[in-house]
């Protein structure tokens, strides 16, 4: 296989006091089917961090780099620390947490050609909520929605990681004023200037949740961060959208919603989310 056909594919992945998870992560991007990447590890000044510097400094491959910065900065602005060290052609992260399949890196490549008209590439996940498992293919699949702006509008339909070209990345960067919803910031962003996305049948991550470990972004932040992000993109939504997003908020929010408010954001969609959470769904 020429060089040619081995594109360079870049790899960001933020960490803050998650050694033993981190390391995990970082064992699942070495089992890739794939070889021609790199990693960009950037550490925002954990507090625990000699175990992962030194499982870094022992694998001794120069495709794995550690930054361990010297003050906290937040999850975006290592993100993006990481994507502008980036030398790749091909950008995509992982969140530390989370584990990818070995045929990950190579499945995205077969559509590589998509970016030509897509902003990005996403698919599906697995979920693991603590189980022991042997196999991925065991565990419950979390499929992703085909893509529409009718949707996408509305929630974050892509997950947490996407696959493009790493100038796309460099030219959006997530917002470090934003104090949450940042991914679907970026995304949004993306698409409105490179166009959709396309969405790849393949489960090749898994999702780990519950794992008690902290958590990079503090839930107190949620409600401020997302109105934020409805603020800064509300110009672009339709009225349903907006139904939709402000529904939201006030279930971020946990806000009883007096009847004039259940009414004007009344629509089919909210009146079964709205009986969904009565239920306790």
């Amino acid at each position: 296989m020429s060089i040619n056909n081995t594109p360079l594919i870049s790899i960001y992945m933020p960490t803050w006091n998650r050694q033993q998870l981190a390391i995990r992560a970082i064992k699942s991007v070495l089992r890739q089917d794939y070889p021609h990447w790199e990693m960009r590890i950037v550490d925002d000044c954990s507090a625990q961090f000699e175990q992962l510097q030194k499982f870094v400094e022992d694998l001794n491959d120069p495709r794995v780099s550690y930054t361990r910065n010297d003050f906290n900065s937040g999850a975006c602005a290592v993100r993006n620390q990481a994507i502008m060290q980036a030398k790749g052609q091909y950008i995509t992260g992982i969140d530390d947490d989370d584990e990818w399949t070995p045929e990950r890196l190579s499945i995205f490549l077969e559509h590589k050609h998509q970016l030509v008209t897509h902003a990005f590439l996403y698919a599906n996940d697995y979920v693991c909520e603590g189980e022991v498992y042997a196999q991925p293919a065991s565990l419950p699949l979390y499929p992703k929605s085909p893509f529409s702006r009718k949707l996408f509008y509305k929630r974050n339909i892509i997950g947490n990681q996407v696959f493009t070209l790493a100038s796309r990345f460099k030219e959006s960067l997530f917002d470090t004023g934003l104090k949450a919803a940042q991914d679907y910031d970026i995304f949004l962003r993306m698409v409105v200037e490179y166009g959709e996305p396309w969405k790849v049948e393949e489960a090749t991550q898994i999702l780990h949740v519950n794992h008690g470990e902290m958590q990079i972004t503090s839930s107190p932040k949620k409600f401020s961060g997302y109105f934020q992000f409805y603020r800064k993109h509300k110009d672009k939504f339709d009225r349903a959208s907006k139904k939709y997003q402000l529904f939201t908020l006030y279930q971020i929010r946990n806000k009883r919603m007096n009847w004039r408010t259940l009414l004007t954001l009344f629509s089919v969609r909210n009146g079964k989310r709205l009986a969904d959470g009565l239920r306790g769904k």
